[in-house]
């Protein structure tokens, strides 16, 4: 098979159902037109019952009560008969399954008999499920009834159009082929087949232009459950550690659905990071299992998340950070360490510039040409921070004499600044801010911003040692201020910062070690693989500087051009008090 790693997943009709039979003869809960009386709705995603611990957790899948109901989000194996004793061992105990398809049961696989393809296979699907009582994206949607009042659940089957880009990449073609230079081809180019679209772009849009209009015909004021494979918004694939995955998770059609048609809740899988994470105060569900290599060795969890009814209150909007004159959405420059909450990390050779609100008027207006076509087609929130981190790169870099030119993204994601000049830009919600210095100054500077909260779930084991994560346990106790977890995070994202510069290699979340003095506003980062040598010495590490403030975090490393002694260099001027892109999931990646 052609092209390099391969990545399966993310390295996501006339039927009755009224008066079906439940498990073990008794009647089902539901009420004519196939509305839910009482119970929990819960979620699983990303199977992958060919595996024999998979199956064995398949096995184990139980509701807690007779009037549960399951969705399974797509991935239950690759071949069809798997598909089907899967789902129909689920629609024999929960009171209601509904299914949403996945990029795997659309493969046509050479080890399955069932030799369809495209849009044949998937309605192959669709009449097995049917045969079951399983209810698909085709079908009525069924309506939950919780205490809450009626909740629509919608299975959707919408997949992805590659417009979740390769960074520095403006067009599909060019993405696709970023990907494969860098050996990170998904599966499906090879085994999921259009038929009869031309592309899986074409199908996508057709299929999100139908699924739309099913959604505007709901009850007014209807709330819903919306249920997909592949997310429906670009933030959560934020997280993948190879970053061109992502044109094979989703499509920017769907960027506001979670919003027009009131989502009380979305549920997705695909990535095969399990977690829940808060957009515009709708619940994302990660709800996937994942292969046994992944799900073996996290802390033993319930596969079956809770959907409805919710677990909680959304988390509460973050606050405003407690900044100096700064709330304009003008960017604040500091090309001495001046005024900016993150001059005060940075030594005097260092300009840094900051805003708290995006720039007003159109993105594109802020931008050089080049620059507004690699996000021409991104949602509206990521073209304004785009925007407006450039602009405070540009104020930084024109205070110390360098003249405003484009500054693009190369393949992996990282500005590329003018000749002798080094620099880093960062993001998160309600804070944009960039670092710049000369060359003959600085070997490299990383900046990173976060908000002061808790990583979501599963996040903490996915980015650190278990040295790290006994640190973070015992200071969460003792100085819960401060999200430790959060910091850490943020640090190992400035690491990467200065790494990558200097080597153009990747640097995994475990291949350094944070240890964070949590009295005098520093950290050290000690590589745990071979550092580069610059300048005639060999790093193998880096110290940096880090503080919190109201809602925000913000860690920062500078490399001297020249440094006492040898291996890590001198850690910045001490700072008063004691930080990244788009809410803080973790990737080693800069904006």
């Amino acid at each position: 098979m052609p092209g390099g790693r391969l990545f399966p997943c993310g390295s996501e009709h006339c039927r009755s159902v009224t008066g079906r039979r439940g498990r073990f003869g008794r009647a089902s809960p539901l009420a004519d037109g196939g509305e839910h009386m009482a119970g929990r709705l819960l979620a699983v995603s990303d199977l992958h019952v060919a595996f024999r611990e998979n199956r064995t957790l398949l096995e184990s899948l139980r509701p807690g009560s007779d009037d549960d109901w399951l969705i399974v989000a797509g991935d239950v194996a690759e071949r069809f008969a798997d598909v089907e004793q899967a789902l129909r061992l689920l629609s024999t105990r929960f009171a209601k399954v509904l299914w949403a398809p996945g990029n795997h049961e659309l493969w046509t696989h050479p080890g399955d008999p069932v030799t369809l393809r495209g849009d044949r296979r998937y309605r192959r699907l669709v009449e097995m499920c049917r045969s079951l009582g399983v209810a698909t994206p085709e079908d009525p949607y069924p309506v939950w009834h919780g205490a809450g009042g009626p909740v629509t659940v919608a299975p959707l089957f919408v997949l992805y159009d590659y417009s979740f880009r390769a960074p520095g990449t403006a067009t599909k073609e060019e993405s696709l082929r970023r990907a494969h230079e860098a050996g990170v081809v998904c599966t499906d180019e090879y085994l999921l087949h259009p038929d009869p679209y031309p592309t899986p772009d074409a199908w996508c849009r057709a299929r999100a232009e139908w699924t739309r209009r099913r959604l505007e015909a709901l009850p007014p004021g209807r709330r819903t459950v919306l249920v997909n494979h592949w997310p429906l918004v670009r933030e959560p694939t934020r997280i993948l550690r190879h970053p061109e995955f992502a044109q094979w998770c989703g499509t920017e059609l769907t960027a506001d659905w979670h919003r027009r048609f009131r989502a009380a809740a979305v549920v997705y899988g695909h990535l095969h990071i399990p977690r829940v994470t808060w957009h515009d105060g709708v619940r994302f569900e990660e709800v996937s299992v994942g292969y046994p290599r992944e799900w073996q060795p996290r802390d033993p969890r319930e596969p079956l998340r809770p959907v409805l009814p919710a677990a909680g209150p959304p988390p509460p909007a973050p606050a405003a950070p407690a900044a100096p004159a700064a709330q304009a959405p003008v960017p604040a420059a500091s090309p001495a360490g001046e005024s900016t909450l993150l001059g005060t990390l940075l030594p005097s050779s260092v300009a840094a510039a900051e805003a708290f609100a995006d720039l007003p008027g159109a993105p594109a207006d802020h931008l050089h040409p080049q620059e507004a076509q690699v996000v021409d087609h991104a949602v509206p929130r990521r073209q304004r921070e785009f925007a407006t981190v450039r602009q405070c790169a540009r104020r930084a870099a024109g205070s110390l004499g360098v003249r405003p030119v484009p500054l693009l993204p190369d393949r992996r994601g990282a500005p590329q600044w003018p000749e002798g000049v080094v620099g880093a830009m960062t993001h998160c919600e309600g804070y944009r801010a960039a670092a710049v210095a000369r060359s003959g100054e600085m070997l490299g500077v990383g900046i990173d911003a976060e908000p002061n909260e808790p990583c979501p779930a599963g996040v903490l084991d996915l980015i650190s040692l278990e040295r790290e994560r006994e640190w973070v346990a015992a200071h969460a106790r003792a100085a819960p201020g401060v999200r430790w977890d959060r910091l850490l995070f943020s640090a190992k994202e400035s690491v990467f910062k200065v790494w990558y510069p200097l080597t153009r290699r990747e640097l995994d979340f475990e291949e350094a070690h944070i240890e964070v003095d949590p009295h005098d506003g520093t950290f050290t980062a000690r590589l745990l693989v071979p550092g580069p040598t610059v300048g005639g010495r060999r790093l193998d590490g880096f110290a940096g500087r880090w503080l919190c403030r109201g809602n925000l975090l913000i860690t920062a490393i500078t490399l001297p051009a020249t440094a006492p002694g040898h291996g890590s260099p001198a850690p910045a001027p001490a700072a008063a008090g004691h930080g990244r892109d788009s809410g803080g999931v973790p990737r080693l990646t800069v904006p």
